[in-house]
């Protein structure tokens, strides 16, 4: 790869509105690329990035074929940068690869400039989720410590340059990330693989093809890195096999070499104690009495953390003060507060079934009024059905092909047609339609199981409608 970009032609393929390719365009300009960007997008559709991109240095020199790419831009470049978006056998990159020009992405071009070791975690979900606790609780031991990547808020090159030799970060990596990584024979010197669930098969042939794409993260690894495997997901714990690292598992149901959940006799999972065995002894590393994350699934996602923080030797005292602080990320089952005595969750970056179901589950007994549905990826509704029959008091579908397909479901369960209410044209009308039907006690959950980019930019985009709706509910309450 391209270690000076200095007069260097570079193409940015796609440039979009979520802030890791502009990232990536501003870096470029401060060490004197000459840089076209291309997008199918039009420019008032990227409007948002390209008035950023305006205020820069030397950005009157940047070339745009927006609307649209032009094959000639793919023939004369040292160097094409490929946005997560665009698919590996896209027909223009094909032409590149014809012309012998190196294609890469952010994570590639990440990690072959920097020059620390880091911490990789992808997976079908949690993965945001741990990989900001992972930071959480390294920075009270490593302060230059951040966490970037396939988290919106925070592109991978905005913190390149602020990062020191032993800053240890923590990159979130998508499988779009890990396909071309896998092609320049890169991986983290610690992985983490969550876990790999049914996803995004609107863009994979079929889920062996995704399963492989999230294996990329450790093929590369040496025998000194370190991979940490979800042992309770079929999938995450089928990579060990392969895997070149030393292998470390976590698990809420076994002792494992890792983290586990030691639950007593208690069926409660407030009672546990956590350990660490290193292969030799097992740790008591922290109970889980003051844990403020919510379901199953979160207390999954907190050993993960835990095993990565162990193996970069922090302290218990220092874990446990960083699990207990911390209370999850946007979007992300994130609590809103109380109105009228309507518990609110925004849960808008859940984009699967798998992951609605998580959230449901989450709310224990508590009765739900539940805002889903939007864009299908080729997902299976069934479990989904059935736990909505039996825990959602009343259900409001945007529109959506993910919808309708969720819909057909609950009517070959018999669901109770004057439960549901469905093709809502707009989150206000969703929104409203739950006040109307809201008591005490409840909770109003958005999560909607399935994609947004048919009502919504993307699904940060959908949560901050919801979010802005729920503020102005509240200031009409005061």
């Amino acid at each position: 790869m391209v270690k000076s970009f200095k007069g260097k032609k570079v193409l940015v393929m796609g440039l979009g509105l979520h802030g890791g390719a502009l990232s990536v365009v501003k870096w470029l300009l401060r060490h004197g690329a000459i840089i076209t960007i291309t997008d199918l997008k039009t420019k008032a559709q990227l409007k948002t990035s390209l008035e950023e991109i305006s205020k820069l240095r030397g950005a009157k020199k940047i070339k745009y074929s927006l609307g649209g790419h032009d094959i000639a831009d793919f023939i004369d470049q040292d160097l094409i940068i490929q946005n997560p978006a665009v698919p590996k056998n896209n027909k223009f990159l094909n032409k590149a690869r014809q012309n012998n020009i190196s294609i890469v992405n952010e994570a590639v071009m990440f990690f072959g400039l920097y020059p620390g070791s880091s911490i990789g975690v992808t997976g079908t979900r949690g993965k945001s989720t741990i990989a900001t606790l992972i930071h959480k609780i390294l920075k009270t031991t490593i302060k230059t410590n951040v966490v970037a990547g396939n988290i919106a808020t925070h592109p991978m090159f905005d913190v390149l340059g602020s990062l020191k030799v032993n800053s240890l970060p923590v990159i979130e990596l998508s499988s779009w990330h890990l396909e071309i990584m896998d092609n320049y024979k890169v991986s983290p010197h610690i992985a983490v693989v969550t876990n790999v669930l049914n996803d995004h098969l609107n863009r994979y042939k079929n889920f062996a093809e995704y399963k492989e794409a999230k294996q990329f993260i450790l093929k590369h690894q040496v025998k000194r890195d370190k991979a940490v495997l979800n042992a309770d997901n079929t999938a995450s714990k089928s990579f060990a096999k392969s895997a070149e690292a030393q292998v470390y598992f976590y698990s809420l149901k076994k002792k494992v070499k890792g983290t586990y959940l030691k639950n007593n006799t208690s069926t409660s999972l407030s009672t546990g104690k956590i350990y660490f065995n290193n292969g030799k002894k097992n740790i008591l590393v922290m109970t889980t009495d003051n844990i403020k994350l919510l379901g199953k699934h979160n207390l999954s996602n907190i050993l993960a953390a835990i095993t990565v923080a162990k193996l970069a030797g922090i302290s218990n005292k220092n874990i446990t003060k960083a699990v207990n602080k911390f209370k999850g990320v946007a979007y992300r089952l994130e609590h809103k507060g109380n109105i009228d005595g309507l518990d609110i969750y925004n849960d808008s970056t859940s984009t699967t079934p798998d992951a609605t179901l998580a959230a449901i589950q989450a709310m224990g007994k508590r009765k739900i009024l539940l805002i889903a549905g939007g864009e299908d990826k080729q997902l299976d509704y069934d479990k989904l059905a059935k736990q909505i029959k039996t825990k959602v008091k009343y259900l409001i579908l945007l529109s959506g092909s993910g919808s309708d397909k969720l819909k057909k479901k609950l009517n070959k369960i018999n669901y109770p047609k004057n439960k549901i209410i469905t093709e809502v044209a707009s989150l206000k009308k969703a929104c409203q339609i739950a006040w109307q039907n809201k008591e005490k006690g409840e909770v109003l959950l958005f999560s909607p199981a399935a994609a947004s980019f048919n009502m919504f930019k993307n699904e940060f985009d959908r949560a901050r409608q919801f979010d802005a709706l729920i503020y102005d509910r509240q200031k009409k309450k005061k």
